[in-house]
């Protein structure tokens, strides 16, 4: 891979492909979900991404006909989830959705759906496991590919500081970190890329926080490199508090999801020639609830779905960004 290059691009088992990159409305030949009362306990609705999954949620849900409940977590611990899954089922849903606000929350609400006989379909913030269908993302490939950019991009060293998901969040975070460190590793030697500080979310993983978190970083650090953000949110407001401090020194900023703002600011920063380059991982919200809904569809049809379902993995950096610019939220 040449010097500054586009991101490593690896695809994973994908069903589906023409409903999660044509971005349409589903096929209702065979509508099994007409009048299905489906339950979401979603994670957050403070940040882009997760409003645009709920959404695309709500959307196709009135196009199969089907009843849509959705309740929110109000302050992302697994308890309040539990809470909210033992009310969705006691009121009598058909499905469960759970966007998990970690790993630890998951086996419990499937022991629940498991005893109530309602299936589970995890998305997002965790991976595959038992007693469930899981539609979400490679989070550890993803990442790793936004790693080997860094790698890439740095040439073998790099001071670097981490914008953190909230100290809750025990789903995703250890496999997105991992990931971009292996990815580096991917590209060489490891040791000249230093984590030299970090700071978690306080409140959500919006652009306000990031930017509070960056704000906190650039004082502590005169030299900056890279700026590793849990989410493109993060990164966008990192990015602000990078412009408003006036900062030189920032090369590089990843994020995670691909939002149309990131996107737009990867193409404007033309790979560092305005300002700090960006990079970012193509996480769609909008494909996960089209997957996930026609996969619910499926199983009430009595068709067989498998235990996990995978979007591609893409990273998106300024040589490809124009390709993936209509996948934006």
């Amino acid at each position: 891979m040449s010097k500054k290059g586009a991101l490593v691009i690896g695809l994973v088992v994908l069903v589906l492909v023409g409903v999660a990159f044509a971005g349409n409305s589903l096929n209702l030949s065979t509508n099994a979900l007409q009048g299905k009362n489906i339950g979401f306990v979603q994670l957050t609705l403070g940040t882009t991404y997760h409003a645009a999954m709920s959404d695309r949620f709500v959307e196709l849900a009135k196009e199969y006909g089907a009843n849509f409940n959705q309740v929110v977590s109000a302050n992302r611990s697994a308890a309040e989830q539990l809470a909210l899954a033992e009310d969705l089922i006691a009121k009598g849903v058909d499905i469960l959705i759970l966007n998990p606000v970690g790993d630890e929350i998951v086996p419990s609400v499937a022991a629940l759906c498991a005893q109530k006989n309602v299936p589970l379909f995890c998305v997002d913030n965790t991976s595959p496991g038992e007693g469930y269908v899981y539609v979400g993302i490679d989070n550890f490939a993803i990442a790793r590919a936004i790693g080997r950019f860094v790698a890439d991009f740095m040439g073998g060293k790099a001071k670097m500081v981490y914008v953190r998901s909230t100290a809750t969040d025990t789903g995703c975070p250890a496999l997105r970190f991992g990931g971009i460190m292996g990815g580096i590793s991917d590209q060489g030697e490891i040791k000249g890329y230093d984590i030299i500080d970090e700071r978690y979310a306080v409140v959500d993983v919006g652009e306000s926080e990031g930017m509070l978190q960056m704000e906190e970083l650039l004082a502590a650090n005169p030299q900056i490199d890279v700026v590793i953000a849990h989410h493109d949110a993060q990164a966008l407001g990192a990015l602000t508090a990078i412009r408003n401090a006036g900062r030189k020194d920032v090369k590089l900023i990843v994020g995670f999801d691909g939002e149309l703002r990131m996107l737009e600011e990867i193409k404007e920063a033309k790979n560092g020639k305005n300002g700090p380059a960006l990079a970012t991982g193509l996480n769609s919200p909008t494909m996960i609830a089209e997957i996930t809904l026609q996969v619910i569809n499926d199983k009430l049809q009595g068709i067989a779905v498998r235990d996990c379902y995978y979007i591609p993995v893409i990273g998106i950096s300024y040589d490809n960004v124009d390709e993936y610019m209509s996948y934006g939220f």
